[in-house]
This record gives structure tokens, sequence and C-alpha cells, in this order.
């Protein structure tokens, strides 16, 4: 029985907080400015060399002396196995059981051997599969490998990934541990069971209140690929989504919405699209939102439709008790962990504030608003601006062209465009696993082979920054911006070409009876002004009381550790007990749902070690 709502005590007694502001922000681009991608000395690897079995031969080599030194306790003889100048530990759950990233030889084999004790390491690191020699640039190249391992605190396997660095000494060339890479697959208890997705639903319909494991907050993309990975390790699961129908946050947006990356990366766990809508058609509204639906109705998920949360509260036994209404009035749920899937930047709507809104008469919205060009054509409106110049104001400002609207761009700053054939090249697509640095690099090598490509765009008055600009890196818009970038699927030819209009490098100060007045001094005239300026509430800390309706001492989320971790989500938070965020990007949601599922699972079996926070001294 779920307990009475009087039983439930509030979470913090003055319920004041107001955001968290730990762990403090770092830059992705100052670490990376101080770690740049290895450039290599011409000649360093004879490449007929590598050929063959040679890559798998050197992998096991290091595996074979890594391993040695492990076993013995062997801190500098670990250490001398990574690049002396530049090296990373990577661990997603496997020794740490938290998401942690360490730096220097010495401080990557010190934590190494206090969390293989931690962990009980059973054995040592064994080779997966063949390694392969990645030429990756001119400048570089490196042998990648992935091997396995188990644990037994708790008993789990888990796999990694090594990349080795040829570094030359005394006219000897000798391969060094550049990146090393562990996560946790499996846990002992509980591995993933696929079986388990066809499980029938719990009928939830007549229940006012009711109890489960895990109840999620949120019923797109990011709720529905954690509510299955819960499934498949047998952990009791209930979504609730404000919406009537899951997908409708996909289903409700503009019609001409879109995903500017190829459709393989947007893939849930246990299901692909159809054929049809692969590569290289990108994703519309309706195929996401379509998706998400067979994706409940396939694998038997537990939805409830059209909720609003009421409150929420933690019991003294650490379970939370949530009231939430329906249409079919006031339910409570008591769960074990809530997560909030709600999105990351995608509730509150920004526009700036600036003089005289009551002075115009025109259509004023935020792109949150904007349906279709027929809604605008309706009334009256024949020219429009379009404030922005990211992914979704370039999305507007094609779809109102086609419709015959006069168009105006206002790109207030530059924009960084990157070419969707950059994100679909096979090396791009393989730097998202080696990390972000490689990726930057590999995009700069690829701008620089066609300098000229967006000169016409920069003569039309668009200031932009190709992937050879310094300041360019797409995980910085990606997770600390969270804007400002445009991945060109055509775009960008309107206006190149003349057939739209930019007004670039002013900010909107004021409105007019007729347009808006820019900082400039300068003027513009339209019928209507789309705001294509995103959102506001990228940090669950200050969005908790909105969506849960109550007041937690949560982690900031986004934006980056000091690690280069992304903050806040799918990991424990300092001051709360199982509480989760769940959110990113689509490739994010495939890959992270499993790195809170198993989070839960083992807490859920008691088997949860506490987060290793800590850095040891080298």
């Amino acid at each position: 029985m779920a307990s009475e709502p009087g039983e439930c005590a509030p979470a913090l007694p003055n319920g004041s907080w107001e955001g968290s502001k730990f762990p403090p922000k770092a830059d992705l681009r100052k670490m990376m400015a101080q770690s740049p991608v290895p450039i290599l000395a011409p000649g360093m690897v004879d490449m007929a060399s590598m050929g063959g079995d040679e890559p798998a031969r050197q992998a096991i080599a290091v595996l074979e002396a890594f391993n040695v030194a492990l076993a013995s306790e062997d801190v500098e003889g670990l250490g001398s196995l990574f690049c002396a100048k530049q090296a990373y530990w990577k661990d997603q759950l496997a020794l740490t059981y938290h998401l942690r990233t360490f730096y220097t030889p010495g401080v990557i084999a010190a934590g190494l051997l206090e969390t293989k004790n931690l962990r009980q390491l059973a054995g040592g690191f064994q080779l997966d599969t063949d390694a392969r020699f990645i030429p990756a640039t001119p400048d570089l190249q490196f042998i990648d490998a992935s091997f396995n391992f188990e644990t037994l605190s708790p008993a789990a396997t888990c796999s990694g990934r090594l990349l080795l660095l040829p570094l030359k000494t005394d006219s000897i060339v000798e391969w060094k541990i550049w990146i090393l890479g562990t996560k946790l697959e499996n846990l002992g208890v509980q591995s993933e069971d696929e079986s388990l997705l066809q499980s029938p639903q719990r009928q939830l319909h007549a229940l006012e209140r009711f109890e489960t494991d895990a109840f999620i907050v949120g019923g797109g993309n990011a709720a529905v690929a954690l509510a299955a990975r819960l499934k498949a390790l047998n952990v009791d699961c209930v979504m609730a989504e404000r919406n009537p129908r899951v997908g409708d946050n996909w289903a409700l947006r503009y019609d001409a919405l879109r995903f500017h990356v190829p459709t393989s990366f947007c893939e849930l766990p246990y299901m692909l699209y159809d054929k049809q809508l692969q590569t290289p058609n990108y994703l519309r509204k309706n195929d996401l939102a379509d998706q998400v639906r067979r994706y409940v109705e396939a694998f038997n998920l537990n939805v409830i439709t059209s909720a609003e949360i009421m409150q929420t509260r933690q019991l003294p036994d650490k379970r939370w008790c949530i009231e939430f209404h329906t249409p079919s009035g006031t339910r409570t749920v008591v769960a074990k962990h809530p997560v909030q899937a709600t999105g990351i930047g995608s509730q509150k709507p920004y526009v700036p504030h600036i003089a005289g809104e009551q002075l115009y008469k025109g259509i004023n919205m935020h792109s949150s608003l904007y349906k279709n060009p027929a809604q605008l054509v309706a009334q009256g409106v024949s020219s429009v601006l379009i404030i922005g110049s990211a992914n979704t104001a370039f999305d507007v400002l094609e779809d109102c062209h086609a419709a015959g609207l006069r168009t105006t761009m206002v790109a207030r700053s530059p924009t960084y465009v990157l070419p969707v054939e950059y994100v679909c090249d096979k090396r791009s697509l393989g730097a998202y696993d080696y990390g972000v640095a490689l990726a930057r690099g590999l995009c700069r090598n690829l701008a620089s082979q066609e300098p000229e490509r967006y000169t016409a765009l920069a003569k039309a008055g668009f200031a932009v920054h190709d992937s050879a600009h310094p300041d360019t890196a797409l995980m910085h818009n990606l997770i600390e911006r969270g804007c400002g970038h445009y991945v060109d699927v055509g775009g960008t030819a309107l206006l190149a070409e003349g057939k739209a209009a930019v007004i670039g490098g002013v900010e909107p100060v004021g409105y007019t009876e007729t347009g808006l007045r820019f900082s400039d001094g300068s003027t513009a005239d339209a019928d209507a002004v789309v705001w294509c300026t995103g959102f506001a509430d990228s940090d669950a800390s200050t969005t908790v009381p909105d969506i849960l309706k109550t007041s937690l001492p949560v982690d900031a989320t986004w934006g980056i550790d000091e690690e280069g971790k992304i903050r806040g989500i799918w990991k424990r938070h300092q001051h709360v007990d199982n509480y989760w965020v769940m959110g990113g990007y689509t490739q994010q949601h495939r890959w992270h749902s499993r790195t809170v599922a198993l989070q839960i699972k083992a807490e859920l079996e008691g088997v949860l070690p506490p987060a290793y926070r800590e850095t040891p001294r080298a």
C-alpha cells in the first residue's frame, strides 16, 4: 500500500533552495587549449608495418605490462605506461561507481590502484577484439583496442577502451596509453534481458495510490529510453507525461522541425528506425513522435499521460511521495527513485526584454509558439524577422521562405556553421567516442581543405565561424551554451544566394510600431517577429521547484566540471539521495540510459557502493 500523503515530510524545512553552484563550472575550450590533441612528428610510425596483427600485438604487450603493475601495486611502473605529457583515465561506473576523469600518469596510477582494491578486480584487463590502427589525421595516428574485465565488489562485468600513442625514445618507438576508458556493462545480480521488455504493462488506470521502484517525470526520448533499460533489468518503472500522448513533445512543435543529424544518431535502445528513415534522410517531428509511441507500445512501458505534478516529498525511509493530477483526479505514487526527464533547456522560452513591446502592431512570438507559415499568413503576414541564427532559426527561415514570405534573419553574433557532411564523416563519428578534442581536430582538418566554403555567406553579411576558427568546438555549443551553432543541411544557401536577407552584428534594443530598432540605430520593418532565442532552463537545480513542486539541494546541471564531465545528470547528487536527472541529446539518451539504470538497479539490490569522489595524489 502507498503511504498516505500526511506521512510525507518536506525535503527541506525552509523550502528556500534556489539552485546549486556545485560543482563549479569549468571552461571546455580553455581545457582543450591547455591539453591540445597531440601532434606527432612526421614519419613517427611506419604505416606499412601496422597491418595484420601488429596493432593487437602492441596492445597486448601494453595490457600485459599494465596487469603486472596493477597486481604488484607498482604505482611508478603503472604510471610509466601512460603518456607523460597527456594522459586520461575516464571511468563510467566500473571502478569509481561514478562518472570521473583523471589526468596525469601519477594520479591515474594512484586512482587505479585504490579503486581496483575497492572493487576487488578479478584478474586483469584482457584484449576483447582485434586492435585497430587509426590514421586519424596526418599528424595523429593511434591504436584503438577494446578489453574486458570483472570485479567482485560488486560482482560485475566491465569493458574498456585503450588508445595508444607512439612515442619515440632513443630512436625506439614505444606505444604508451593516451586514453584509458573503463565502463560497467552488467551487474552480477542482473544482466540486461531484452525478453523482459515483452512482459505486460501494469494496470494503473484505476489506482489512486500505487508504488513503484522508479517514477520518471517526462515521456520523451530520454524518459522512454530509461524506462526500457530499467524494464530490461527487471526494475518496475512508471512514467508521467504532461501531454495527452507520449511523443507530443515532438508532435506539438513547429511543422518544419527536423533533426540536423543522421537518423542513426537518434536510435533508442533495442529498436531501430524503419529502413526508409535511415540516412541520408533527416527525421521530421512526426517521425520522432511516432517512434516514441511505437517504442512505448512495443515494450509495454508504463505511462500515465496528462499528468501534472502537484508536490514531491521525501519520506524518512528515503522513498519519495509524489502527488500528481490527471483528468480523472489527484493520484499519489510512492517511489524509491524519482527521475527528472523533462528536457535540458526546453521548458522556459527565452525572449530578451527590450523596450517598447506595446508599440509593435505586428505578430510577436517565441519559436515555441510558431507552427507554420500558414499560421502567419492567416493573420495577414507577408514579411518576417527571424531573431537568431542557430538550427531552429534556419528551419523557420527555410519554412517561411518556401511559403513566399519575405524573410530576414537577424544574426546578432558570429555563428558556428558546421556542414552536416562533417558530422557524417566516418572519422568524425568515431571521434565522439575518443573525446571532444579529437572531434574538434578532425572538423578543423576538414574545414582547412575547403576554406572558401562560406565566403559568399560572409559577404552577404552573416558573420560565420567555420570549423577552422580557433574559437569553435561543437561540444562547447552543445553542452555549455546549448546554442550558437548551425549544422548546415542547406539553409545557408538562402542567405549566400540573396534569396533571404540577413542583418548581422546588431542587437535588437527596442520595438517600433512596424518592427524592431537595433543597437546601431537602424530599424527593420516586418509583419511578424519570431524569436528563435532558445530556452532559459538548462539547470535542474533551478527548475526542480517548477517541475517537481519541491525544493531540493540538487547539483547544478549542464555545463562541465573541472574534469570535463557534464554536471548533474546521469549520476548521484551530493546532497539528495536517489534522485536522478536523465537528459541530454539523442545519442546521450541511448548511452546514458544504461548508466542511470545500472545505478538504480544496484541501489535497489543493495550493491551500489559509495561514489568514489576522491582525487588521489600522485
